[in-house]
């Protein structure tokens, strides 16, 4: 291996993979770095504030502003209240700085660059406010539970290892991950998509996870969307014992991830922690209305996203639908 420091362009890409769920291991391996440099790296770009936020640019930013300009540490006490309320409200939808940064140039014409957005919240903190709460990676990472019950042999099941390389590369529409979320006391369900590359997102509302419901629910999102299933990944619950009646429904390939490794569906597990944002756990799913179900679903398919340029997946989808 090379020895070589991290630069600009590695940390950025850190970021965005640990964004979408994936492994230390698997994000060392891809730069050509130990996993324990790029911990350290991770370690050391995370403010304890930010409660397990990674931003390299946070730091690296902030002591370039600070060399050109002692004062540039203060310009986030000029903002103006339009861009405060601006700020405020994105940050409500769990909208990263970085993506508000380019949506107050391109939609508002305001220039606030995203470490001093984060100034801003930092600031906000120290005063006792809770902006950073809202922060989209702040907090414990999401991680679902393992129930034992669920270890049962799934007939015909098809490992991912199995699945077509380009499901990885993310560069073709079509190649889904789906899971569950839990209610409270196991009452009640969630059924989660998303589509790997354009992340489009479904969400819909189940009464119990059975497999004859999930195979359901499916069938309503393939009736109410325009989305070409060309592979489908999921755990290995029992829930998706069904899983060739949904590859008959959409003839797509059905794919399960191995055993305890989250990280083959990172991208499906990091849009479950979105959305307990909006439905934090103990939340009873049968008291949310489909209609603000559907509204989160819209929240996380609007919002935009620096690994789709900045655009959201909603217009990136819409772009390729009018191509078609």
């Amino acid at each position: 291996m090379v020895y070589r420091h991290l630069n600009e362009k590695d940390r950025f890409y850190i970021e965005q993979r640990l964004s979408e769920g994936d492994s230390l291991r698997s994000i060392a391996r891809a730069l050509g770095f130990s996993p324990s440099t790029i911990s350290r790296e991770i370690k050391r770009h995370t403010p304890i504030d930010f409660k397990g936020l990674y931003c390299h640019r946070l730091t690296s930013r902030c002591a370039q502003e600070k060399r050109a300009n002692a004062k540039q540490g203060q310009a986030f006490r000029q903002i103006s209240e339009e861009a405060k309320m601006l700020i405020h409200q994105r940050l409500s939808t769990h909208t990263s700085p970085d993506v508000i940064s380019q949506e107050l140039i391109r939609e508002h014409d305001i220039q606030v660059s995203e470490s001093t957005i984060y100034r801003y919240i930092y600031d906000d903190r120290e005063q006792g406010g809770e902006l950073y709460k809202n922060l989209p990676h702040s907090g414990k990472p999401y991680k679902k539970k393992v129930n034992r019950g669920d270890q049962i042999k799934i007939p015909n099941r098809v490992g991912i290892e199995h699945r077509p390389a380009i499901a990885d590369e993310k560069t073709e529409f079509g190649h889904f991950e789906i899971d569950t979320v839990v209610g409270r006391d196991h009452q009640s369900y969630l059924l989660t998509l998303v589509d790997k590359a354009n992340k489009m997102c479904c969400i819909r509302k189940m009464h119990n996870k059975q497999a004859k419901t999930v195979i359901n629910t499916f069938m309503n999102v393939v009736g109410s969307t325009f989305f070409d299933f060309k592979t489908i990944t999921s755990d290995n619950g029992t829930e998706f014992a069904g899983h060739e009646a949904i590859s008959k429904i959409t003839e797509a390939d059905f794919y399960f991830a191995r055993p305890y490794r989250s990280c083959d569906r990172g991208l499906n597990e990091h849009t479950n922690g979105l959305i307990r944002r909006f439905l934090p756990k103990g939340t009873d799913f049968n008291e949310i209305s489909d209609k603000e179900i559907a509204k989160i679903e819209h929240t996380l398919n609007t919002r935009r996203r620096a690994s789709l340029n900045y655009c959201s997946p909603n217009h990136v989808f819409l772009e390729y639908l009018m191509a078609a």
